[in-house]
Parts: structure tokens; sequence; C-alpha cells
């Protein structure tokens, strides 16, 4: 892909159930990367656009879990990491 595709921007559609919930699109799971059990941020400008975006974690996100889930060592096994993970509130 060169950086003028990298760069198109694709409308995707998806509708409400009565619930409030919505489908993601494959095409849009795809680009951003999104699997079952992936968590997405919404954010909503003034103006009421909403940003989809993929929730990483960077190793700064892993260091300040590992603190507040009482770790004296400061050592996480990776299931220790994916409950801190799980726990995590944005």
């Amino acid at each position: 892909m060169d950086s003028a595709t990298n760069n198109a921007k694709t409308a995707v559609e998806a509708t409400v159930t009565s619930k409030g919930q919505v489908t993601l699109p494959k095409e849009l799971r795809r680009r951003l990367g999104i699997q079952r059990g992936s968590r997405v941020r919404f954010s909503i400008s003034a103006r009421g656009a909403v940003r989809v975006e993929p929730v990483l974690y960077d190793l700064e996100d892993l260091w300040r879990m590992a603190d507040l889930s009482g770790q004296a060592n400061g050592v996480m096994t990776f299931e220790e990491m994916n409950a801190a993970k799980a726990r995590r509130q944005w």
C-alpha cells in the first residue's frame, strides 16, 4: 500500500439494536486489528464526531497495572498481566 492508500478514508455503516449494541463491520475490525475480546475506545469531539480506536497496552500501562495489583516484587506472570488488563478501567 502506498501512503495515499494508507490515508484513504473508508466509510462503513452498522445498525444499532434495540439494546444500543452495534456489531463492528468486518472491514473495520480488519483495518483496526480488532478480534474477539479486543477492547475499543470511543472518543467524542465537541462537535459530535466519534473516533473509534483499539485499546493497546504499552509497557507503562502494564507497570501501572502491576503497581495497582499489589505485586511486591514487580514481577507478573502472563496470567496476572491478563487479569490486570481485564480489571483496567478507562
